[in-house]
């Protein structure tokens, strides 16, 4: 069964099991870290990131809860991140940036203090491209990077033979794991959505027909314009691919010197 994903006020009255809740008001905010139901497994917060008392309340940790905090505008709201720096400490959380001009700034702070991130690529243009792979660079060959940076994170594991999934999954947006659920309690895709997609994309002729990359990607960045061009893109998990290889190289290496 997968987590549903629903808005402050549809969750009150959800008793369907495991749920994440989407809150983007103060008050709701501070109702749910005060007092989650059962079944809540995350709060998703959203447009609160400059509200200095969310964060005061979070930080005193009355239940761990973890919480997902997602940036609107992360060139301009980059600084803001070190309000999250004590409730890290009693709690998870992870940052969530959508890959706008000026994000890396945003994903550099996060990653520095030690919070997990997801990055939100969409259908980037070539600029915001050009920004992801210098940050893919960042996270392949900075040594503060401790922690988990998603998308760049499971894709290399894949690519090792660590792990298995789709960019769908990886990126907590597949629906038949996490079901999102619109302000009205009303399903915003379907359960199947990810394989029908990309059948739909291969029958029609799409470049995923073809690409190497097919299975891991599964049409993420033909969504919602299938006529995307996905070379940018390709780039990236080729660079991740090789990044792979080079380490499954150097730990042969390690492995023989050792032997």
């Amino acid at each position: 069964m997968p987590i549903v994903a629903l808005h402050s006020s549809a969750a009150e009255e959800y008793r369907g099991g495991p749920f994440i809740v989407i809150v983007q008001t103060r008050e709701g905010a501070i109702r749910w870290l005060h007092d989650p139901m059962p079944g809540l497994e995350g709060i998703q917060l959203e447009g609160l990131i400059g509200d200095p008392e969310v964060w005061a309340f979070a930080a005193q940790g009355c239940v761990d809860t973890p919480l997902d905090v997602a940036l609107s505008d992360p060139a301009a709201e980059f600084s803001l991140l070190y309000r999250l720096v004590d409730v890290r400490n009693v709690r998870p959380v992870r940052v969530t940036i959508p890959a706008k001009p000026g994000f890396l700034k945003a994903m550099r702070l996060a990653v520095s203090l030690q919070l997990p991130v997801r990055i939100l690529p969409g259908q980037p243009d070539s600029q915001t491209l050009a920004e992801i792979a210098k940050a893919v660079d960042f996270y392949l060959h900075d040594p503060m990077v401790e922690t988990p940076v998603e998308f760049f994170h499971s894709v290399l594991a894949a690519f090792r033979g660590k792990g298995e999934g789709t960019l769908w999954m990886f990126l907590d947006q597949d629906p038949s794991v996490l079901f999102y659920r619109d302000a009205a309690g009303h399903a915003l895709r379907a359960s199947n959505f990810v394989a029908t997609h990309l059948s739909q994309l291969v029958e029609a002729g799409a470049e995923c027909a073809s690409c190497p990359w097919q299975s891991l990607c599964a049409g993420y960045f033909k969504s919602p314009d299938p006529a995307y061009n996905c070379a940018g893109v390709k780039e990236l998990f080729g660079t991740l691919k090789s990044a792979a290889d080079e380490i499954a190289r150097d730990l042969a290496t390690c492995d023989a010197a050792n032997a």
